[in-house]
Parts: C-alpha cells; structure tokens; sequence
C-alpha cells in the first residue's frame, strides 16, 4: 500500500500541478505541501478533503485505504440505489449478484 506522500506526490504530477499550484488551490502555503510530500506533516480532515477534490480522487484513496480509485459512475449508481425501495433495491441487486457471479465464472475459465 502506497503512503499518503507517495500517492500525493504521484496525483499531483498526474495531474500537472507543481507544489505552488496545488498549495494556492487548497489556500495553504508552498512548503506545506512540500512537507505532506516528504512525510513531515499530515493535513487535517478539511486540507485532505481540499486535496481529494482538487486531485479529483476519493478521500480513502488518497489517505491510502484503499488501493484502487472508485470508478466515480458506479459509485453514482449506487447512490442511486440507496434511495430506492428497500424491495427494489433486493430485486436490483440479486439480479446484479447473478450478473457478476456469472462474469466471473466466465472469466475463470478463458
């Protein structure tokens, strides 16, 4: 699992930015995000929570709980889910657990 200072250091230069970019954007100064980079700080909740939006990645990928960054049109489908009938939503996902169930078995064996 990648730390905090690699995964941030890694989206910044993804995504272009230098350190006076990214730091003017979460309105923090230069060497602050020089020191999240380097491992001598961390930010709090509200700079991490700037930083996933500014980087455009989830808060758990960016913090390093997870490994692999949500694809952002699942995750909107099952928000999407979570409003619907408690009875709509058992109909929706056994026939999802079916789908993926038989993807897998097929994939299994190619």
């Amino acid at each position: 699992m990648s730390s905090f200072s690699n995964r941030l250091t890694n989206l910044r230069k993804l995504k272009g930015l230098s350190q006076a970019e990214l730091a003017e954007k979460i309105g923090v100064h230069t060497n602050v995000i020089g020191r999240y980079e380097r491992d001598l700080a961390k930010p709090s909740m509200e700079l991490a929570t700037k930083l996933s939006v500014v980087l455009d990645i989830s808060l758990d990928f960016l913090v390093g709980k997870i490994d692999k960054e949500l694809d952002k049109d699942i995750v909107q489908q099952v928000l999407t889910l979570q409003q619907l009938p408690n009875k709509e939503k058992e109909h929706i996902l056994f026939t999802l657990n079916a789908l993926i169930r038989d993807a897998k078995t097929r994939f299994a064996y190619t």
